[in-house]
Order: structure tokens, then sequence, then C-alpha cells
């Protein structure tokens, strides 16, 4: 019988929880253990740092370009038919789960597309809240409103601030902890055919609403603030300062950083713990060993680098993701080359020994996976619309220790390796001329070929 499957996806996870410890608590011990064991893939990128845009990408191994599911909601852009992983494994003879948020935009919706073995999504949980007296309205001192621009009008709207709230409930009535036990119920269940569960959890996702006991585990004075807090990259585009993550995180109290931070660490911690239960699941029902593990988050959370909240932005604390994959026979291995999200598609489906009639734009890293051999290094791409805010368009290319962000009128260079926190922006200095246009010109060259629409004839003075 072929592997199972189990994809674990956290929301707004900071790639630098890995291994992370806050006073001496680590913050996903679970989540470590299995890259010990498996292979910590540590430059990661997300196709888009917004959840749908990201999220329908992952599932179908198509950008959002192409796919054209940029924006998390827009009115006049219409969900397409495009084939996910779920569609294509449950094609294959697989029996498909999906437990937690789903936030992946297709046509037909994801939950028509296939008979899913089993389905608990935010409607699951909220009806199961709302009859145990839980409310499910975020409280509004969690909430900012913040200038947005759409279809030709200025409008407001609310977003999740960065103000910390506790869950004052039984713990088992958490949305996250809610999921995970019925995604152990259905992994306990007899099985006569391959699974593949997908676990989407909404932690540490805003508002930031945490369990007394686990934000009791990391002292918000034991946090320790990046040299990128609150310091917008020198020379940086002068755009980025109307973005929506810059206003939010103008809107910012000084005071509570520390706790915002805490937060994050105290949620992916949860997740981690509630990762630890399926874990212990597979193992308890002897599944663990013949099972494909994948670990990742849609994308990052910024808490104040360069000024920003949340994501929606081009820098390492937005686009890079946790990941992990982690199965018998993969050779132990961190690997530092860059690779895209839209990689996991084809590389899963290889190592599940499953064809498909299709072809996609990531690669493969399944021989590599197995045999422990270098991976190819490639240009890694991404793609951001806004999320309605003025100057929030961004399309950024990764190639080795280089990073490069045009937004159709201003540019921001990165020598990542010498410059990790991504403190000055090197655009446009005469020494870095030629890697500059190299980068400007493969990124331009893969947009066109995505149908994009914005301008890439860049003025080289």
């Amino acid at each position: 019988m072929k592997k199972n499957l189990v994809f674990f996806m956290t929301d707004q996870q900071r790639f630098d929880t890995l291994f992370a410890d806050i006073g001496d608590q680590l913050v996903t011990p679970t989540w470590n253990a299995l890259a010990m064991d498996g292979i910590h893939l540590a430059r990661t990128y997300s196709s888009c740092p917004l959840c749908v845009p990201s999220r329908t990408s992952l599932a179908t191994g198509i950008n959002p370009l192409k796919n054209k599911m940029i924006l998390n909601d827009l009115p006049g852009v219409l969900a397409q038919n495009h084939t996910s992983l779920h569609k294509m494994l449950h094609e294959e003879g697989y029996d498909v789960a999906h437990i937690g948020v789903n936030h992946i935009s297709l046509d037909p919706p994801l939950k028509e597309s296939i008979p899913f073995a089993a389905w608990e999504d935010d409607e699951s949980y909220e009806r199961h809240a709302r009859e145990h007296g839980v409310s499910v309205v975020p409280d509004s001192s969690q909430r900012s409103e913040i200038n947005e621009y759409a279809n030709g009008e200025y409008r407001k709207k609310l977003y999740s601030n960065a103000v910390v709230r506790s869950f004052d409930n039984d713990l088992s009535l958490f949305k996250d902890v809610w999921f995970t036990t019925r995604a152990v119920e259905y992994i306990r269940k007899e099985h006569t055919k391959p699974f593949a569960l997908f676990i989407c959890l909404w932690a540490p996702h805003p508002p930031l609403v945490v369990p007394p006991a686990y934000r009791a585990k990391f002292d918000p004075d034991k946090v320790k603030f990046p040299p990128s807090f609150l310091k917008p990259p020198k020379n940086g585009a002068q755009g980025r300062k109307y973005g929506a993550s810059a206003q939010l995180g103008k809107l910012t109290d000084p005071d509570i950083w520390k706790e915002a931070w805490a937060a994050h660490y105290s949620l992916t911690n949860l997740a981690d713990e509630q990762l630890g239960r399926v874990v212990a699941a597979l193992k308890e029902t002897s599944l663990f060993e013949e099972t494909l593990i994948v670990c990742t988050a849609d994308h990052g959370e910024q808490l104040g680098e360069h000024g920003n909240y949340q994501k929606m932005e081009m820098y390492e604390s937005a686009i890079r993701v946790p990941a992990v994959f982690r199965m018998k026979g993969l050779k132990q291995n961190r690997i530092d080359t860059p690779i895209s999200h839209l990689d996991f598609v084809p590389t899963i489906l290889d190592l599940l020994e499953v064809d498909v009639d299709q072809t996609f734009e990531g690669q493969s890293h399944a021989d590599s996976f197995l045999n422990g051999e270098p991976l190819s290094p490639s240009p890694v791409f991404a793609v951001y619309n806004g999320n309605h805010a003025l100057g929030d368009i961004r399309r950024m290319i990764v190639e080795g220790g280089w990073k490069y962000i045009w937004d159709g009128e201003e540019a921001e260079l990165f020598d990542l390796v010498s410059d990790p926190d991504e403190l000055v922006n090197l655009s446009g200095q005469a020494h870095l001329r030629e890697r500059e246009y190299d980068l400007h010109r493969q990124l331009s060259t893969w947009a066109k070929n995505q149908d994009d629409w914005i301008d890439y004839n860049r003025r080289w003075n």
C-alpha cells in the first residue's frame, strides 16, 4: 500500500520559531524533532505573503498570477477550476480528509470537488463553539482600522492588531485543539486505503487570543527584538510606508510589542503541541513509519520588523516559512538552498510514488531528499498584489544569497548573506549594477510568462 500523507499547516508562523528558545522554553519541540529526523528546509519561501493566494497556490502547485487568486477578497475576482493536490490523490485511490481552516479558493469549491472522507472547517468549529457558549466574534479592542484602495475607491477596513487577550474557556474548546481532536479521531479509524489528511490550524494568526497556560510559558520581558525591529531598511523604497503592514505597525502601541511577540511564541507552541498529538496518534496506530509528514506555514509574520505588523511584505519574516518533510527513507538533512512552496506538490507526489498527467512550475526534490544529494539551485519567485492598501504591489526573486523586490516603480536589493535582517537596501549601488540588472531581467522574464501586468521597463542610470 502507498504511503499515507499528513500535511500539517499553521497560519502566519515565523520561520525562526523552529529551534527557538525563549527563557529556556523551546517554542517548537515536536517540529524540531521531526526536522532532526527528517529534512529541514531552512529557506522555504511562500508564493505570496497572504493567506488565500498562498494556500490556493500551495494546494495546486500554480503560482497566484497563473491561478488568478491573488487577493484574499476582491469583488469580481473569481475562483478558477484548477486541480488540487486533494483531488489528485483522491483520483489515485486515497481517502482524503480536510480538518481545519480552508482558505483555498477554487471553482468548484474544495469541499465540493471530491467526496471527502472527513471534513471539518471554520463553520464546523463555530457551530460547536456556539453550542458551548464560546464567542467567535473578535474582541473589538483587537481590531484596528486602516486605509484601503479598491476598484477606484478609498475605504476603511478593520484588521487584526497586536493586542493580546486570554482565551478563558476550557482548552478543549480552543479552535486548534478542537480541530486536532477531530484529526486524531480520524487517524485512529480503521483504514483500508492510504489516506491524505490535511490539518490546517489557525494559530498563530491574530487576533492574539491565547489560553492562559500557554500565555504563562513565555515571559514578554525575555523577548529579544531582532536588529530590524521598528527600523525600515536604509535607503528603502518610499512606497512601503503606505502598505497595509506599515499602517498596522504605526498603529501599534510601543508598550505591547513584547506581549505580541510572546503571544506569537505561545500560539506557535500550542500549535506544536497539537502536532505532537498527531504524531503520537500515528505512532499509537503503527502508522508513523508508513506516513509522509509535511509541516509548513502559509506565510510568516513581521511583528514590528521594519516597522511592520502582520505579513503582506516580501521581507524574510513575512515571506519565508518553516518547512519540514519527514518520512522513512529520507536522508536526514538541513537544506539551506532556497526553495518555493510551488515545489511541494510535485515533491509530495513523487515521494508518494503517485503519477499524474500534469506539469508543474515547481521542481520535485524527491530524488535529493531520498539520496541526500544537494538540491539544484534555481531562482525562487513570489508575488503580492496588496490587500487593497496603497503601495502594496510586490514582485520578488531570491537567487542564492540575493533578494530583489520590484513594485513597478521602486526596487529593493538585499545581500542576505552579509545582511540577513535586510537593514540596507543596495538597489542603485554602482558596484552591484550588473547583479541587480540580472535579477530584474530574470524577474521580468518570469513575470511576463505568467501574464503579469505591472511595468518592468525600469530606467537604469
